[in-house]
């Protein structure tokens, strides 16, 4: 099998139709779809599994949790099963352009990037409006570029559109390369670290992904998963360090860390939550943003020093309003 698509499934019943129908539309051989039904308690499992039977011709396998274990762990759990040339996570409650897929097809065969990339928009649930069309920093485009595996993660990193779905991934790079535990914020913890395994990429200048804001995703409500985003950003940031040994990226990271942090911070207070979910999502968010070692006025500094002022004033004065604020709600 060359690609393998991959994509956790968790009570989106409501989305899977638009997603199944889309997939159908002049779909080529040698692609297999993988569900993770992850316990959902709506109809998702009965819509992968009608799925399947309707559409016998094509190579469909469905797991089935028995009890949820989050996204994270559920991506895993589909990389572990794949056994193509290449893979890609889908999000079920996304849209994807079929009509690209032979195309796709033809790049992974008769280019066999590293990896496949490709542009994506993002569009409101309920009014179906489009937020923004994302376009990649990769260059050239529409072609194959071998380069350093630090020039990928480099781009990615600046780029700031480190996800998972608008990647093709050689399997056999990235199949041992993390260990999926972070429970939410997965895609800037990890897809940079999978970046970092290849030296060779394809972009595709196409908008193949249509992205789904919804109120209830883990990015838009405010709970005790929020925090993470800090802790994957300062995570990041110690890979750029030590493993990269990008101190431009690190710098970027921990700027990007200390920005979330300050943003989380106002958000609890104004959040319409229980006075002890604010605690509690207060306290993990000091505990990660501390995991920095490095203070901010550092991080200014190291801003500066690698070529990013614009970045270093915006830091200050987040600091300073962060401060302020701090001092006057005591």
């Amino acid at each position: 099998m060359q690609l393998s698509i991959l994509i956790p499934v968790y009570n989106v019943a409501a989305y899977l139709p638009s997603l199944l129908q889309k997939l159908l539309i002049d779909l080529p051989e040698n692609i297999e779809f993988i569900f993770y039904d992850d316990a959902s308690t709506d109809d998702s499992l009965l819509q992968i599994q009608q799925f399947k039977k309707d559409y016998s011709y094509i190579p469909v396998r469905i797991i089935h949790g028995l009890a949820n274990i989050g996204l994270t762990f559920a991506r895993n759990k589909l990389l572990k099963a794949a056994n193509s040339d290449y893979i890609w996570f889908i999000d079920a409650d996304d849209i994807v352009e079929s009509d690209y897929f032979k195309n796709i097809l033809f790049i992974l065969k008769d280019n066999k990037p590293d990896v496949l990339l490709f542009n994506y928009d993002v569009f409101y649930d309920k009014s179906l409006k489009i937020k923004s069309k994302e376009i990649l920093s990769y260059c050239p485009k529409n072609t194959l570029v071998h380069c350093s595996s630090k020039q990928i993660y480099q781009t990615a990193i600046f780029d700031g559109k480190h996800y998972f779905w608008n990647k093709i991934f050689r399997r056999e790079l990235i199949k041992d390369a993390v260990e999926y535990k972070i429970p939410a914020f997965e895609d800037i913890a990890y897809t940079p670290i999978l970046l970092n395994q290849c030296k060779s990429f394809y972009y595709l200048n196409k908008t193949i992904i249509h992205y789904r804001i919804r109120s209830n995703s883990i990015a838009q409500k405010m709970d005790i998963r929020q925090a993470y985003g800090i802790y994957a950003y300062i995570s990041q940031a110690s890979y750029a360090s030590s493993v990269v040994n990008d101190e431009k990226s690190q710098a970027y990271l921990l700027y990007k860390a200390c920005i979330y942090y300050f943003r989380i911070s106002s958000k609890i207070e104004k959040a319409d939550i229980p006075a002890n979910t604010k605690e509690k999502i207060s306290k993990l968010s000091q505990r990660f943003f501390y995991l920095k070692k490095i203070s901010t006025w550092k991080i200014v500094r190291l801003l500066f020093c690698y070529g990013m002022p614009e970045k270093a004033v915006k830091l200050i004065c987040k600091k300073i309003f962060f401060d302020v604020n701090k001092y006057f709600s005591i």
